[in-house]
């Protein structure tokens, strides 16, 4: 198996996870308050994380490493990603919230070839654009609302996405995908609890009582596991061997899982316009992974 369709693998499993997230985190919300569920969420993960390294199983080496563009990174995500995403889209409608969000690819693909000088085709283009109006399916229906700072927060929220993917990318030869995950979840735990901390008082009976709950206790184990470690190192993997334009295609599948696991875990309607829009994401996603794989292979042959 090639690097590049192992990339592939590891970005379309990531981000599907992520898919799985919002099922877990709406659940979780229904009993805790967003930041002692993040504090919690990304404490839990980074203590999981520092198991293997204070028993010497998996070694940190950051001394004479870029680490404060590795610090910058894990302050854009999850610090300021998870933020601005969570309120811009409580201020507004599902479908614009939808819409913003699947336009990371696009912004991948610009930042992409400022930035790093990658080279897109106009097939990816195509693809790209493709999946952003799959997405503008899938979110049809949502109720009318539009704010302007939940508008710009939203806008906030891509341009985190996309400059995460640029430096993550940048610094992908000087840090293993372990090794960004760990200060990721690290900075995530300590800036949510501190802000925890201010936004919901000291009382520890406070914090504990949502863990008490089984949705809360088995969605923040999803959330911090499956979520927090696995899906980061997995898109971190992807980012050492595929384009940010490239991963970043991969974000709106996270529509598709959130789609599905909406209709089959919370009863949620599903319309054709819906099936359309999933239909759509799908064949783009599809159709970019097998060019960059025969673009891979043509490559080697050479």
């Amino acid at each position: 198996m090639s690097k590049t369709l192992r990339a592939t693998l590891a970005g379309l499993l990531g981000y599907g996870i992520y898919g799985f997230s919002f099922f877990f985190t709406k659940l979780a919300l229904n009993n805790c308050t967003p930041f002692i569920l993040l504090a919690v969420r990304f404490t839990l993960a980074f203590f999981i994380l520092s198991i293997p390294v204070i028993f010497g199983k998996i070694r940190i080496s950051l001394k004479g490493k870029p680490l404060m563009k590795l610090l910058v990174m894990g302050l854009i995500q999850p610090v300021l990603y998870f933020i601005s995403e969570s309120y811009g889209i409580a201020m507004t409608s599902a479908s614009l919230s939808g819409v913003i969000i699947s336009l990371v690819p696009v912004a991948g693909i610009i930042f992409g070839a400022l930035f790093l000088r990658e080279k897109c085709s106009f097939f990816q283009i195509l693809c790209t654009a493709l999946s952003v109006g799959g997405v503008a399916l899938t979110t049809t229906g949502g109720t009318e609302s539009f704010s302007v700072l939940g508008f710009i927060l939203l806008i906030i929220s891509v341009i985190a996405t996309t400059t995460f993917a640029i430096i993550n990318r940048s610094v992908a030869d000087k840090f293993t995908p372990f090794e960004r995950t760990y200060v990721m979840t690290g900075l995530g735990s300590l800036c949510f609890s501190l802000i925890g901390l201010f936004t919901e008082g000291t009382d520890i009976n406070v914090w504990l009582a949502p863990l008490k709950n089984t949705d809360v206790a088995i969605s923040i184990l999803y959330l911090a596991v499956v979520s927090s470690i696995c899906a980061f190192t997995l898109v971190n993997y992807t980012l050492n061997h595929l384009t940010v334009g490239y991963t970043l295609i991969f974000s709106n599948f996270t529509s598709v899982i959130s789609v599905v696991a909406g209709v089959f875990l919370l009863g949620e309607s599903f319309t054709p316009l819906q099936l359309c829009g999933v239909c759509v994401i799908l064949a783009s996603v599809f159709a970019v992974s097998v060019y960059n794989l025969r673009k891979d292979r043509k490559s080697l042959a050479e």
